[in-house]
């Protein structure tokens, strides 16, 4: 039974590198295509390459959950093919025992892939926004024109962050009840000692006192904290999404759109299970009817399902409409559940 084990497992893991280079290989391409215009004018072909392996890290990002779908699939048409299932079945494998026999493969290669990306994607993503600006990490291909802050008695409006120079940067500072009494601009600021040096600020006040424009903006955000709030969430690392959802008041978007892709990244694993547990007894039930084709349709079918509900569950807790807990939770809960159904349905089948 071990030896059984052991070819399932690599025929899955064999398969989920090669759709995983495939998928990356071609969404890498299209994507050098279609974003051509945020190269330089003198780009070179070693350039359009630079661009896409800076690129694959995000890409495998999104095609993951795909790639581990897929891979279940085909494994199991390799199976069928060559007639192993009905061995496999005649041998007295069960649905369940077959899903046992794939639990460690899956787990290695999607614990794994999201350990990967948890380290290259924030590297490979600082590395393009260096090269190309913010507007090259964004799937929009729009930057956020402004980063809001709170800060204790202020709100910081910043135009923009180039190293370790602000730009545009607006503190409003409120008064008791919220009222705003003054606001003060400085078109540059600089990292220093206990926050940020102002240079030729410039004060309004509306309390009825003298102006008295400040030299320092006295504050924790660091160059790198202010970059990572004007990052898309899905490209940091889970330390950093986990310290931002923290963080609430700051940023140019509410806290569960941080926590949200730090549980989605948690979660990987077991959405993937869930795939696992809806696969093979929808492959088994019409794999053994010579019909693999409509159960492989069948299974793609449910998994754009999936995605397209994932996302708009995600998309609403960007936008502060649902809690991350919710939003995460669901959708997974809900594959879970339907595979399971699925495996114990059948787990009797021979």
């Amino acid at each position: 039974m071990k030896h059984l084990y052991r070819y399932l497992a690599v025929m899955f893991l064999q398969r989920f590198v090669i759709i995983s280079f495939g998928l990356v290989a071609l969404l890498g391409t299209l994507d050098a295509l279609s974003n051509a215009d945020l190269l330089p004018p003198d780009a070179t072909l070693l350039d359009q390459f630079r661009y896409m392996a800076l690129r694959m890290p995000i890409l495998f990002d999104r095609i993951l959950v795909f790639s581990v779908l897929l891979a279940l699939l085909l494994t199991y048409m390799s199976l069928i093919r060559r007639s192993e299932l009905v061995a496999i079945v005649g041998a007295g494998v069960s649905v369940l025992g077959q899903i046992r026999a794939l639990i460690p493969a899956v787990l290695i290669a999607t614990v794994g892939s999201a350990l990967v990306i948890d380290f290259v994607t924030p590297r490979s993503t600082q590395a393009l926004e260096n090269w190309l600006g913010p507007q090259a990490v964004h799937d929009d291909g729009q930057a956020p024109e402004t980063l809001w802050l709170a800060d204790r008695r202020l709100l910081v409006e910043i135009g923009g962050v180039e190293g370790d120079v602000l730009e545009d940067i607006t503190l409003f500072e409120r008064g008791t009840g919220g009222k705003i009494e003054a606001i003060s601009h400085a078109p540059t600021a600089r990292v220093t000692t206990g926050g940020w040096q102002l240079l030729n600020s410039h004060q309004i006040r509306y309390d009825g006192q003298p102006p008295e424009p400040p030299a320092l903006w006295q504050t924790a955000q660091s160059p790198r904290t202010l970059r990572l709030l004007m990052s898309e969430p899905r490209n940091l690392a889970m330390a950093d999404l986990l310290r931002l959802s923290r963080m609430t008041g700051s940023g140019s978007l509410p806290s569960d759109a941080y926590l949200v892709w730090f549980l989605n990244r948690l979660s990987l694993p077991v959405i993937a299970l869930g795939f696992l547990m809806i696969t093979v007894p929808i492959m088994q039930h019409f794999g053994r009817h010579d019909r693999a084709e409509v159960s492989m349709g069948l299974a793609i079918g449910g998994g754009f399902v999936f995605m397209v509900a994932d996302g708009v569950f995600k998309t609403l807790s960007e936008n502060g409409g649902l809690d991350a807990e919710v939003a995460v939770g669901i959708p997974a809960g809900v594959l879970l559940l339907i595979g399971l159904w699925l495996s114990l349905h059948r787990r009797g089948s021979v």
